[in-house]
């Protein structure tokens, strides 16, 4: 099976930032604590066979390599891994975590706890730059490093079994009748975010920063990145709605903004994702015609556009990648259910939420059983060729 991916790297160390495409990777070749049936959802066993709790804050796991584990996961830069403590004793895993935490299993599922040198499901064959190939039975999945667009040609000439959709041609991909069958279109737990620097212009100026996130231009930004195939943003919570009406928030921020102090708000964005770049470049057009002060700056000193990526399947998780309130994450950890995340936690939060994310793959008729859960993973030990 060959997959193209924009991006292929290794070694991976799990303990940096993974992209889609690293993850990709991670899933297939090394093996997590814990793993998510993708049938039911539930937590599942890996390296980690048993586990339990009393009290929601001491969790003790019985896994293999539970030292090694236990290393990993300390050199750990994600803030979901830094406020825990972890220690191991003999085959047990024990952890510590700063408050009560019901679903903390699922955070061992993540491609971010994996651990260098294991065995996942596939067993490495050979891995070059550019190229990496693994084997599981009579599979052979051979991950090559194409830029979208060209892969997207090569799909079309049955060179590729599974490539990205390049920016900006979802809609025309799935109109194509030669190529509709073979659009995969998946929203998932992903949502651009604007970060506001509280060391930045923006820092000491709660008006300013929420005329920024009531007039943020979402509808163009659904309109061009994601192509509405995934909605607007006004939230960390999928499917909620916003506190107030978004038209009449917008008319009166427009209306205030004459009266706010002139300043200018850098934007940075992720110069490797063309998403993000694309999408901060309308951000800061919208803006700028309202007359607002914003402007495209290369590392975004005020304000930085982040494409937020939940590392397990659960609404919070998408907090645990921000991070930065322990408070909060405490009270939504504890009831284990995610609740409303209003106007006033972005106010003071200085989160600007844009849109969701979608990923679009083309994959091949020949490939059966494909899919792809709302992490943006494929589960390949369950594909077959025909």
């Amino acid at each position: 099976m060959r997959i193209a991916l924009a991006q292929v790297h290794w070694p991976i160390d799990p303990a940096l930032p993974l992209t889609r495409d690293e993850t990709t990777l991670v899933r297939a070749l090394l093996a997590t604590p814990l793993r998510v049936d993708p049938r039911t959802g539930d937590v599942a066993p890996g390296l980690c066979t048993s586990w339990h709790t009393r009290d929601a804050r001491r969790w003790t796991f019985r896994c293999s390599h539970a030292a090694a584990i236990a290393r990993a996961l300390f050199r750990h830069t994600s803030w979901m891994f830094q406020a825990v403590r972890f220690t191991a004793h003999g085959d047990e895993l024990r952890v510590r975590l700063p408050f009560r935490w019901l679903r903390f299993p699922y955070a061992l599922t993540s491609a971010a706890a994996a651990l260098p040198g294991s065995r996942g499901p596939f067993r490495l064959v050979r891995a070059r730059s550019g190229e990496v190939v693994a084997r599981r039975g009579s599979l052979t999945l051979d991950f090559r490093r194409v830029p979208p667009a060209r892969a997207a040609a090569l799909f079309r000439r049955g060179e590729l079994d599974e490539a990205p959709v390049p920016l900006g041609d979802i809609r025309a991909a799935q109109l194509d009748p030669t190529l509709s069958p073979a659009v995969h279109v998946t929203q998932l737990l992903v949502v651009d975010v604007v970060v506001v620097n509280p060391r930045g212009a923006l820092g000491d100026l709660p008006n300013t920063r929420r005329a920024y996130w009531q007039t943020a231009d979402r509808g163009d930004y659904q309109a061009l990145v994601p192509e509405r195939q995934a909605p607007s943003a006004v939230s960390l919570v999928p499917g909620s709605n916003p506190p107030r009406a978004p038209a009449k928030a917008f008319r009166a921020a427009r209306a205030r903004i004459p009266s706010l102090p002139p300043v200018r708000v850098r934007l940075g964005h992720d110069a490797h994702d063309p998403a993000t770049a694309y999408g901060a470049s309308l951000l800061v057009g919208a803006w700028r015609d309202l007359g607002l002060g914003a402007t495209l700056a290369p590392n975004g000193p005020d304000a930085f556009l982040l494409r937020v990526r939940a590392e397990y399947p659960q609404d919070e998780a998408l907090l645990d990648a921000l991070g930065p309130f322990p408070t909060v994450l405490a009270a939504i950890h504890q009831r284990a259910v995610m609740e409303r995340v209003d106007e006033t936690l972005f106010h003071e939060a200085r989160f600007i939420p844009v849109a969701w994310a979608v990923d679009a793959r083309f994959v091949s008729p020949r490939v059966h059983g494909w899919s792809e859960d709302r992490l943006g993973d494929v589960n390949y030990a369950r594909v077959r060729l025909g």
